[in-house]
């Protein structure tokens, strides 16, 4: 029996696929990375927006193509579109064998061993273990480590709570036991994912929380930790003087989604502007050298020109190092898709625009500052570009998300650090030679 998977959407979905074929793998079964080699297809979905969704049925269909004209006998949709549209799939693609929901992962065996069936559990409540197989899909020196599921804070226009359920967390010694077991494999970087990381622990009496967990994971051998996905609604003093003494890379992933504290209100965000700008002050005053990335969401239903300059000017103001701008898209079910006084989709394809031009303004200044500097660089593997052997990243770059540098040096290895000064910046992308 052979498999292939396709990915769809976020880290977060990435784990679930490395677990899957992890039990996959410890069962017998094969991992094929081409479709026409597999004996059984299987496709994890997204969800999130109207543009996830679309990509995620055209995979279906695409898989549903090699289906009928292959090897394979089966195709399995998983992931947050079967968990939210499972029926509706079922009925609507005959080609799809099962649907299997978020949060019955550890049923993925038996359904490629045949079984014909809907599987999604509502709500759902399935947390991985550290001792749970993971099958690493990529020969990179990092890994995901998905350290809570669900999310608690009801923000109007998110549906993930839908199909990901309440917040739930791991216990913080099998987190810890996960990453040094991922060290032991040659992973350098773990990155901290979650629907909500900074919500981490706060559902488990006496576990700690996400500043407990990060003092935790500073005493593991693995030399990069880098949280994700930071809601600026639970930092305090206590958290910020824990992230002080931890040992973290000076990378700061906040969505603030928007800086209008009308519009703030009505996506119930749990947090002003001015509040915001008083946690990067004091994230920038506690870590020297921070990176500082955002998210933000345009066309906001009732966003007037107003709230939009807002936002504007606190981009201006904050100078986020990385920023990604997503336009508005009504989500089923949600407070917001019933809210009056929606954005026009030329207002908000122009306003998204806006905001790149910005923020590649802004970034572009930094980015000529590393002219001629020296950093750690985290080699990841062979270069993307022919013109150069290897690719890696600093600190402050993110993988997938936030550029990276171009390594001329063939005598690099993949997997390990090195000195390297900056001898050229294009955009978000740039070049460096071994210093040493």
């Amino acid at each position: 029996m052979k498999v292939h998977l396709t990915t769809l959407g976020c880290p977060k979905n990435q784990v679930d696929s490395e677990l899957m074929l992890g039990m996959l793998a410890q069962a017998g079964v094969e991992v094929t990375v081409t479709p026409a080699d597999a004996d059984c297809l299987v496709v994890n979905t997204c969800a999130f927006i109207d543009q996830a969704r679309e990509e995620s049925v055209q995979t279906i269909l695409e898989l549903a193509q090699w289906k009928r004209r292959g090897r394979a006998r089966s195709l399995i949709v998983t992931g947050c579109l079967s968990q939210r549209y499972g029926r509706e799939i079922l009925e609507e693609i005959p080609e799809v064998d099962a649907i299997l929901g978020t949060g019955d992962l550890e049923r993925i065996v038996e359904l490629v061993r045949g079984r014909t069936d809907w599987v999604a559990s509502a709500p759902p409540g399935y947390l991985y273990e550290a001792r749970t197989p993971r099958f690493l899909t990529s020969s990179v020196p990092y890994a995901y480590v998905k350290i809570a599921e669900g999310c608690d804070m009801g923000c109007t226009f998110c549906a993930i709570p839908q199909f990901r359920g309440k917040h739930r967390s791991r216990p913080l010694p099998d987190i810890v036991a996960e990453v040094a077991g991922l060290r032991a494999r040659g992973i350098q970087e773990a990155i901290l994912v979650s629907q909500d990381t900074l919500a981490y622990g706060k559902d488990l009496p006496g576990n700690g929380d996400i500043g407990d967990l990060l003092l935790a994971l500073s005493d593991t051998a693995v030399p990069w930790i880098r949280p994700m996905y930071l809601h600026p609604a639970h930092v305090n003093d206590r958290l910020l003087a824990k992230w002080e003494r931890a040992r973290v890379l000076p990378y700061l992933d906040m969505p603030i989604q928007h800086a209008d504290d009308e519009i703030l209100r009505r996506m119930r965000r749990s947090v002003t502007a001015r509040r915001m700008k008083e946690i990067f002050e004091a994230f920038r005053q506690a870590m020297p050298g921070l990176t500082l990335r955002t998210t933000v969401l345009v066309g906001f239903p009732g966003e007037s020109e107003a709230h939009f300059e807002n936002l504007v000017e606190f981009i201006e103001e904050i100078r986020f190092d990385r920023l990604g701008v997503f336009a508005y898209s009504a989500e089923e079910g949600t407070p917001a898709a019933s809210m009056a006084d929606g954005v026009p989709a030329e207002v908000m394809a122009e306003r998204a625009q806006i905001i790149q031009d910005t923020q590649d303004r802004l970034a572009w200044e930094g980015q000529k500052s590393l002219y001629g500097t020296v950093h750690t660089v985290l080699v990841d593997g062979p270069s993307e570009d022919p013109a150069f052997p290897w690719e890696g990243r600093l600190a402050g770059q993110a993988p997938e998300i936030d550029g990276v540098v171009y390594l001329t040096d063939r005598a690099l290895a993949p997997g390990k650090f090195a000195r390297v000064r900056i001898v050229e910046a294009e955009g978000y992308e740039l070049v460096g030679e071994r210093a040493d």
